[in-house]
């Protein structure tokens, strides 16, 4: 049987590519390139990034172009055409961390990235050749796409959807998976829920049993919900405090860390 020497492209289409610090979590502060993938299977009610959530869009669309900032930090904005293939979009990563050594790792985000396993699969293993750390923003809940990619991962932002939150259904099975495969691929793993003013108490302490069973060092980060679009009703300082302590009763690394790019004024 004849078997062709072609190589299969995979292509996705992006909403951004930019320099900025991150803003959220145990890496705040330091600086990244941003690769924002279109396309999410979720619709968290507090999202604030609608452009690159499918449901947010009439059926079938995808974004004609993408935001490439040309020099990190100018905000030199130039549309590039999607679909973008992995080669190309790796010179474009590479054309943006000017000067060499200026951000700590490339921050893989969307939407959600992983439905965009096929792409990722050829995009990932090309940034770590080019030696750059990788960094995956994530929904939390797609395990099967990640385990064919958690070689090529260095850290994991993994987000536990609380469902009073999200005004969504519960996700604690898909979760647990998750999280289970991170720490047995040994990848540096934190978890963050976002919280408003109508969390449920029952949600963190669900969240906290689910890390304490597979890895009671994970750090857990509280997000007070910032207000953005129909999502204003954010958690008051003392329900912040409350739930730190009453998360605290099952693991040790607890911490309160809002959107602080938003605070700075960053992307």
């Amino acid at each position: 049987m004849f078997k062709s020497n072609l190589v299969v492209q995979h292509k996705a289409h992006l909403v951004e590519l930019f320099s900025s610090v991150q803003g959220e979590g145990v890496y705040v502060g330091e600086r990244q390139i941003f690769v924002r993938f279109y396309g999410c299977h979720l619709k968290c009610h507090y999202c604030d990034t609608p452009e690159s959530v499918t449901a947010q869009h009439t059926h079938g669309h995808q974004p004609k172009t993408f935001r490439f900032e040309q020099t990190p930090g100018q905000r030199d904005i130039e549309d590039i055409p999607n679909p973008t293939h992995d080669t190309p979009l790796a010179d474009l990563v590479s054309h943006l961390d000017q000067p060499k050594g200026l951000h700590h790792s490339v921050a893989i985000t969307g939407g959600e990235p992983l439905v965009h396993k096929n792409f990722l699969e050829t995009f990932l293993p090309i940034l770590k050749s080019n030696g750059y750390q990788t960094y995956l923003e994530t929904s939390g809940d797609l395990a099967k796409p990640f385990n064919t990619i958690k070689n090529h991962i260095d850290m994991v932002a993994m987000d536990m959807k609380l469902p009073s939150v999200t005004k969504d259904r519960e996700q604690w099975i898909e979760h647990r998976e998750f999280l289970k495969v991170c720490i047995e691929s040994n990848t540096t793993t934190f978890v963050k829920s976002v919280m408003n003013a109508d969390t449920n108490v029952g949600d963190i302490i669900q969240a906290v049993k689910i890390i304490k069973t597979i890895d009671s060092t994970t750090p857990f980060i509280i997000q007070p919900m910032s207000s953005f679009g129909l999502a204003q009703n954010p958690p008051s300082p003392s329900q912040l405090l409350e739930w730190q302590k009453i998360a605290k009763e099952y693991i040790s690394d607890v911490r309160v860390i809002p959107q602080c790019h938003k605070m700075m004024g960053q992307l």
